[in-house]
């Protein structure tokens, strides 16, 4: 009934930070063809995405409830400012850079993540992510005068 010869569809895993409409900022990986961008697979005529958690459970995500896609790939790219890494414009007040910091460091806090058993791609990417918040928040404090 069914040809075991054929071959498995490979698949590169791209860890992202995905942004719901619900606002809320999470750690997944979306499995793409080789050789296909994040914004084909993003553009492509399906309206649901299958992702990876850090559970590693698969969830269906309909297409239109996603907000905000960053592949940790382009995270690191150096050309991203510390306003633009925290997510607020230059002219953001102390207590809403503020706020934006502990919004991007609260899910990925090695604290958060060691009690969660994760894989260890998902640990790193946190690692990784922790890091990039705290260096943004530590460049605009430096920026402003406000060292502690």
């Amino acid at each position: 009934m069914f040809d075991s010869s054929q071959t498995k569809k490979t698949r590169v895993k791209i860890l992202m930070r995905v942004e719901l409409d619900d606002g809320i900022e999470r750690l997944m990986a979306l499995f793409v063809a080789p050789n296909t961008r994040v914004s084909d697979t993003l553009n492509d005529n399906r309206q649901f995405l299958p992702f990876e958690t850090a559970d590693g459970t698969t969830e269906i995500i309909r297409k239109d409830a996603i907000r905000r896609i960053v592949p940790m790939e382009s995270t690191t790219k150096p050309s991203r400012g510390p306003y633009e890494i925290l997510g607020v414009s230059e002219t953001a007040s102390d207590a809403e850079i503020k706020a934006a910091y502990h919004k991007a460091i609260t899910p990925v806090h090695p604290d958060s993540i060691q009690a969660l058993n994760l894989p260890p791609d998902f640990i790193q990417l946190a690692n990784r992510m922790a890091a990039q918040a705290n260096e943004a928040y530590a460049k605009i404090k430096k920026l402003r005068g406000k060292e502690d």
